[in-house]
């Protein structure tokens, strides 16, 4: 519901999470077919970032963070990564940067505005979200309910914040 265009690429119940405790976390979601990257046409964006990789590896998306404040995107023809700076409790500063197959930045071809949309308007999607979510969390009325049995990435976010600060 959040977002309908990453669900076309990346459905959500595709994959799995590898890593769910410790400072990494994350795992992978398969391309559905017949995209090959997750950018608005569906087109690869570029060159094969790590060409010797296997080909059911080919066909996914791996996500994971690094905590505190780390997130890498990383696909079969780029890498985007994310470093999320807390300005306040209100206010989150993000940086990103892609990095692609050297190659495709000479390739007159190359698909990267495509993957550059798609992203944007998925991280606009998100920041609508977490805007919202905000609003609800500062109401008065607000009372924490559980995560779904699919937040276990966010559940683990939650517990290395509480043991970070324990250890203040």
């Amino acid at each position: 519901m959040i977002h309908p265009e990453l669900s076309l690429v990346l459905p959500y119940q595709s994959g799995a999470n590898d890593l769910i405790e410790g400072p990494f976390l994350g795992g992978y979601m398969e391309i559905g077919a017949p995209h090959e990257s997750a950018t608005l046409s569906g087109r690869a964006c570029g060159r094969p970032v790590t060409p010797g990789l296997p080909e059911a590896d080919r066909r996914r998306a791996f996500y994971y963070t690094l905590m505190p404040n780390l997130l890498l995107s990383l696909h079969p023809d780029y890498v985007n990564y994310y470093l999320v700076h807390p300005i306040s409790p209100s206010q989150t500063l993000v940086e990103s940067e892609w990095l692609v197959h050297p190659d495709t930045l000479g390739d007159g071809a190359n698909n990267l505005k495509d993957a550059v949309e798609f992203w944007d308007l998925t991280n606009r999607q998100d920041w609508h979200v977490c805007e919202l979510s905000q609003a609800g969390i500062s109401s008065p009325g607000y009372v924490p309910g559980p995560y779904s049995n699919r937040e276990d990435l966010l559940y683990a976010f939650d517990q290395f914040i509480v043991e970070f600060h324990r250890n203040d």
